[in-house]
């Protein structure tokens, strides 16, 4: 049988707890909600915190302090509500830091303008999902070969 939403919840928020997530809502000019919504349509992304985790992790921030100057439409504000782990929200206040001590709203919003200003195919580079690297060293490779012809020599198989 499945869960209840209360239990649900309750067992969401116990892994949040563990994992130190805070909650983050940002009262956000209208512009910017629709032009989230487009980022998330455009690089095929369901969840905006997702699409927020990403843009905070990809930070480009020069290009996005460039956006400083953008003006949108008056509209009425929009409220845009996450969920990060300390090590987006140290990355987060870094970039608020390295912009001269800018609100972590108007981080969010320059993210946002400068991923958006980009376009439907150049912003997939402000919320490409990073990837490490992982490379064998001579020792442990040679270590591996010799470990696979020894097993084969065992077993040869069919």
């Amino acid at each position: 049988m499945a869960a209840d939403g209360k239990t649900r919840s309750a067992k969401v928020a116990l892994k949040r707890k563990a994992k130190q997530e805070v909650e983050l809502r940002h009262k956000v000019r209208h512009g910017i909600t629709q032009m989230l919504a487009d980022l998330m349509i455009w690089n095929e992304i369901e969840e905006a915190g997702e699409a927020l985790q990403l843009l905070i992790l990809n930070a480009d921030p020069v290009a996005a302090l460039s956006q400083a100057a953008t003006e949108l439409p008056p509209s009425p504000h929009g409220l845009i509500r996450h969920h990060v782990r300390p090590g987006a929200l140290d990355q987060l206040n870094e970039i608020a830091k390295s912009l001269h001590g800018d609100s972590q709203k108007h981080v969010i919003e320059l993210l946002i303008l400068c991923a958006h200003a980009a376009g439907p195919e150049s912003s997939a580079k402000y919320l490409r999902i990073p990837r490490h690297e992982i490379v064998f060293s001579e020792n442990v490779a040679r270590k591996f070969e010799e470990a696979s012809r020894a097993e084969l020599r065992r077993d040869p198989g069919d």
